[in-house]
């Protein structure tokens, strides 16, 4: 993919939009070009070996707690960053970062980050920033959502995912993304039961339709009316 492309992808993340040229460019110039096919990228406990960039397909970062469960802390789509806070503060990982089938990526390894920050501060303080964007974006997420009754809280994971990897079909917004019920409910912090059984209202409601391994928004305006909703409903 040259140059301009992927360009055109970044620039979907605000964070790479706003960089300075120079940055930007060096970025472009620095980054290593990786294509995937189910590989990990890295596992918790692992050095860090670099920033990402997703150009194609989906990535996810999971964390699993010292119990054995899994949470899953993101499903990376086009644009998106990840692997920062590692890189900027040597620690090992702390989760889990693989390809769901075939992707693309940028990779800014250890040595690239370096020459791209040695000998400007203002470019270390880019990707400060980048950090800091996504600590608030987790914060804000958690406050917001914490104390929401469900319903509310998966229409706005639903939505969120119509948005981001979202498909127009006939009947709908297909999520086209290969997201198990144990997955989503593992986002909400939840049981697939308890999860299944909303879905299933959901569905009754006309809003979505589950079939085998996928999900259709069939009222994504309803559902956008639902996820912002402020009174309470009953879970």
């Amino acid at each position: 993919m040259d140059k301009a492309a992927l360009r055109t992808v970044l620039e979907q993340n605000p964070w790479f939009a706003s960089l300075p040229p120079t940055l930007s460019a060096g970025i472009l110039r620095e980054a290593r070009f990786r294509r995937l096919d189910g590989d990990t990228l890295y596992r918790e406990g692992d050095e860090p070996n670099g920033l990402y960039a997703l150009i194609e397909g989906e990535i996810r970062v999971v964390q699993t707690t010292p119990e054995g469960r899994s949470a899953l802390l993101l499903v990376a789509g086009p644009g998106a960053w990840f692997g920062e806070s590692s890189m900027l503060d040597g620690k090992t990982r702390h989760s889990d970062a693989f390809a769901v089938g075939k992707a693309s990526i940028l990779q800014l390894t250890p040595a690239a980050f370096a020459r791209l920050t040695r000998d400007d501060t203002t470019h270390y303080a880019r990707f400060v920033q980048l950090l800091g964007m996504q600590y608030r974006r987790a914060i804000d997420y958690i406050v917001n959502t914490a104390n929401l009754p469900l319903p509310i809280r998966l229409a706005q994971r639903l939505a969120g995912l119509g948005h981001r990897h979202g498909r127009k079909t006939r009947g709908g917004i297909l999520i086209d993304v290969k997201l198990s019920q144990t997955d989503l409910a593992n986002t909400l912090g939840i049981s697939r039961q308890t999860l299944n059984r909303q879905l299933k209202k959901f569905e009754a409601d006309g809003l979505i339709s589950v079939g085998y391994a996928e999900l259709t928004l069939r009222k994504p305006a309803a559902l956008e009316r639902l996820a912002h909703a402020v009174a309470p409903l009953p879970v």
